[in-house]
């Protein structure tokens, strides 16, 4: 087996992801554990936290706790849904929405810095192979 493996550069690229989005957000209350989740509801809004989990694949625990601490914050409200009154939906607030043109930047800004050097046809290639890498890591679990 070849040393190091991709899944340890990968690792260490969503380690350092998560060191630079921690220190671009601690100035508005949320860290790196909760933006994917902020990010989510930003894009889905009205979306069930069951739905939320499946959508970052995440397990239902985590969700919950993101989404409690989001709550807790001021960024999202759940409201019951008029179809199903177990279940709840899930909205930014006005705080929520506040951040989305900062996620955005955030995101964009470190996007632009990794792919630095990169030619279009390597960034292409790169977000083609890891995408049927997660197609084939899914289809291995289910």
């Amino acid at each position: 087996m070849r040393e190091p493996t991709i899944l340890r550069h990968l690792s260490v690229l969503y380690r350092i992801s998560q060191i630079r989005i921690n220190r671009k957000l601690k100035p508005y209350g949320i860290g790196a554990g909760q933006y994917p989740f902020m990010l989510a509801l930003l894009r889905h809004p009205g979306i069930s936290q069951d739905a939320l989990s499946r959508h970052l694949v995440i397990d239902k625990g985590t969700t919950a706790k993101a989404v409690k601490t989001l709550r807790k914050a001021g960024f999202v409200v759940r409201e019951r849904d008029g179809g199903d009154k177990r279940a709840f939906k899930l909205f930014a607030t006005e705080k929520g929405e506040a951040l989305r043109e900062i996620l955005d930047g955030i995101l964009l800004e470190w996007r632009d810095a990794l792919w630095s050097g990169f030619d279009q046809k390597e960034r292409d290639a790169a977000y083609s192979l890891a995408e049927r890498m997660a197609a084939n890591a899914q289809a291995a679990v289910d």
